[in-house]
């Protein structure tokens, strides 16, 4: 029993010694020597004075290409997963954007316009979860 758990926390402790544990700061959050820059909902990274990925939507997008520029891992994967990111955040853009416009048409009692933009919403929120989806399965990979 004590040499599997020895192979198993070898196993952790490989995959722990490639992730750099982010790190909160007054700036934002230090992961390596890359800073994760929050504005409202949207996540910037910096490597020094420059902005390397901007307008980012998901957090784990973030912290991965933070880490990966930190190890110094310059990837295809980064961009498709940046550009991936970029199809997520306008789609949720848009389905918010749609939900409000929904809600101002009910209020006032605009129910033909309001079924338009409810059907307009439902296409918009599912094209936002299969976008999400497939960021998550870059991430996973």
């Amino acid at each position: 029993m004590s040499k599997i758990q020895r192979c198993l926390d070898n196993i952790v402790r490989s995959e722990l010694s490639k992730t750099i544990i982010p790190v909160k700061t007054q700036d934002g959050i230090l992961v390596g020597d890359i800073l994760i820059v929050s504005d409202g909902h949207i996540k910037h990274i910096q490597q020094g004075q420059d902005y390397v990925y901007r307008d980012i939507s998901l957090n784990a997008v973030a912290i991965l290409l933070a880490n990966l520029l930190a190890r110094r891992q310059r990837l295809v994967k980064m961009d498709e997963l940046w550009r991936a990111d970029q199809e997520y955040g306008r789609w949720f853009a848009d389905s918010q954007m749609l939900r409000s416009q929904y809600q101002r048409s009910l209020n006032n009692r605009d129910y033909d316009r309001a079924d338009m933009l409810w059907a307009r919403y439902c296409e918009s929120k599912d094209r936002t979860l299969a976008a999400k989806k497939y960021v998550e399965s870059l991430i996973s990979i």
